[in-house]
């Protein structure tokens, strides 16, 4: 087997260990292509993709919106969505990290 093989492997059975801390996120982003001046009616279109999250760290800084630290497996572009909703909670996608095998994220609550 394979160095690759082992750590996907390893990464599959992480999030399988898990158990009730696996949460289901939608990552979503919302393009608009259009304005009717006339209307006063946006056009555009959406996008989403659903995965397994895992949610390791929550910090609250005075006076700031939550932040969270989270993670889910490789094999998504990430890049193409700016919103992550877990549990009807909407978060802004602030910065993803994708090593090959998981991809950390740090989002933040939408106000």
């Amino acid at each position: 087997m394979s160095l690759k093989a082992k750590l996907t492997s390893a990464v599959n059975n992480a999030f399988k260990a898990a158990g009730d801390l696996v949460e289901t996120g939608t990552f979503s982003t919302k393009a608009v292509s259009g304005y009717d001046f006339s209307s006063g009616v946006t056009t555009s279109t959406s996008s989403s993709h659903t995965a397994k999250v895992i949610i390791y760290t929550k910090d609250k800084p005075a006076n700031k919106p939550l932040s969270l630290k989270a993670v889910t497996k490789s094999g998504v572009n990430l890049s193409t969505y700016d919103t992550l909703t877990v549990s009807n909670v909407a978060y802004n996608i602030t910065d993803t990290v994708d090593d090959g095998f998981a991809i950390n994220l740090t989002v933040v609550r939408e106000t």
